[in-house]
């Protein structure tokens, strides 16, 4: 490998690593972040989500911009925007000025994620390197995720929360002059006609849909704050689909959904997203809020998950040879549903041998989860299709996450907020919900609350969100079962 390749190399791994860590990182620093900028439950929600919805919107379009302006210009500006961004979120002394920098972060990582499997495939002519450097990229890629959260809390606790994000910047600034010097420019189509109204439509759209969730949680499912923003997104949506049926060049390739085979995983993909990758925000919370511990100790709790979401991934391609695809579905499905079900009975006081060993069983299902259904969305489309359906796929899974982050935040605020009123009231005090509303929205304790309730209300808030993801998990792996069985029904009529 000449040393112009090592560069690339290189450089699409740091990029890759510094856009995948924040998924994981500032989780942790979510307690610290409040308190740093004063922030509410709400927004706590909102500097996970402000990355999420465009991290979803923009990843459509990324493809569309690269093959329109170049590929190496595109990413380029990518890596610079999300290293400019985190000095911008390290800076933020208030709850705006993060946002800003966090949606700034998400916009570029949708180009950073799949910019660099793109650059990899379009250097590496000979399949075997290829192969080589991409398994290295996916490796890198679970690094980055699997100690996200301990390294993010050791930071936290020994610097402060604005460490997670300073650390992107020598790592960025790497990035781009490794990939100034190693990489082509790469453009496919200079007249390429991209979908402007799509992108604005589809980034309205999720960003009110999840507003109107996370202020149902705080003011009500009947509120005006959360039924206008609802309804806003609901009719946004549907224009969305009207003129994407009618684009020549769409943002979202609706005919795709009628191919057999595309559309439940899809929806599976959805639900992973839902369920798993939105858990973060609730597991950081649980440790660190219900159960006491440091930033650095929830981060540690954390870890077995995605050390064995590696492992298992690194056993991958045994498991779908012996076990086969529709099996390994289902089968992926169930495992999580189980464990999050099962961490639905965790408390302020549960061992921890409980909760991790319930993690470590998330870990193993997501090892399987993630590439089986890369595998089930590609198989359904032609070989030309395959940028374009990953795209659909991994957007479905952000936009997931970032609903998930809104409707299993409202459900834990909501009821957080019930379980800390009967407490207050059953102690005989005045007031008891509105007590309870600054106790969890807000975290404002006073002197009447006893100390416990908070740590007793997160932690009931916190098994509602559990049951109810893992429940989703279980529907989809049921409904997958349906959806193979008639498959294979329908098949064998066609074989007669």
């Amino acid at each position: 490998m000449n040393k112009k390749l090592v560069a690339l190399t290189l450089a699409a791994f740091l990029g890759t690593f510094i856009a995948d860590i924040d998924v994981t990182i500032v989780n942790v620093a979510l307690p610290a972040i409040q308190v740093g900028v004063d922030a509410t439950l709400a927004e706590l929600q909102w500097i996970i989500n402000s990355y999420a919805v465009c991290l979803a919107a923009f990843m459509l379009s990324a493809s569309g911009l690269s093959n329109k302006y170049g590929l190496k210009k595109i990413w380029m500006l990518a890596i610079a925007l999300f290293t400019l961004s985190s000095f911008f979120c390290a800076s933020a002394g208030n709850m705006p000025m993060l946002l800003i920098g966090r949606s700034i972060q998400g916009a570029a990582g949708a180009v950073i994620i799949p910019g660099a499997m793109s650059i990899i495939f379009h250097a590496f002519d000979d399949a075997t390197q290829r192969a080589k450097v991409v398994g290295c990229w996916s490796a890198f890629s679970a690094i980055a995720l699997a100690i996200g959260p301990s390294l993010g809390g050791i930071l936290v606790d020994s610097v402060g929360w604005p460490s997670i994000f300073l650390i992107n910047i020598p790592l960025g600034i790497l990035a781009l002059l490794l990939g100034g010097w190693g990489m082509n420019e790469i453009a496919v189509d200079k007249y390429l006609r991209l979908d402007v109204i799509g992108q604005i439509l589809s980034i309205i759209s999720l960003g009110c849909m999840t507003y109107a969730f996370i202020e149902a949680g705080h003011a009500g499912l009947m509120s005006s704050t959360a039924i206008f923003p609802f309804a806003a997104a609901s009719i946004l949506f549907f224009v969305f689909l009207f003129l994407q049926a009618r684009s020549d060049n769409p943002l979202l390739p609706l005919s795709l959904f009628k191919k057999p085979g595309f559309g439940i995983p899809n929806i599976a993909s959805f639900v992973l997203g839902f369920s798993t990758y939105s858990s973060l925000f609730f597991f950081s919370l649980f440790f660190q809020e219900a159960q006491g511990v440091s930033a650095s100790q929830a981060g540690f709790r954390m870890m077995p998950q995605f050390l064995l979401t590696g492992v298992v991934s690194i056993f991958f391609g045994w498991l779908h040879i012996r076990i086969g695809t529709n099996r390994l579905m289902v089968m992926s499905y169930a495992i999580i549903g189980a464990a999050m079900v099962m961490l639905g009975f965790a408390d302020a006081g549960t061992s921890y041998v409980y909760s991790g060993s319930m993690l470590s069983l998330m870990g193993v299902g997501m090892g399987i989860a993630v590439p089986v259904t890369s595998i089930c969305v590609l198989n359904a489309v032609e070989k030309p299709r395959f940028a374009t359906a990953s795209a659909v796929m991994n957007s479905l899974r952000q936009g997931g996450m970032a609903v998930g982050i809104a409707v299993l935040g409202a459900l834990l605020g909501a009821s957080a907020v019930s379980h800390a009123s009967r407490q207050l009231a059953d102690a005989g005090i005045q007031k008891s919900v509105s007590y309870a509303q600054a106790l969890v929205f807000d975290h404002v304790a006073d002197a009447v609350v006893p100390s416990y309730c908070y740590r007793e209300a997160i932690a009931y808030g916190f098994q509602n969100a559990m049951f109810v993801a893992g429940l989703a998990c279980l529907i989809i792996s049921v409904v997958l079962v349906i959806y193979y069985r008639g498959s294979r029904h329908r098949a064998e009529i066609y074989a007669r």
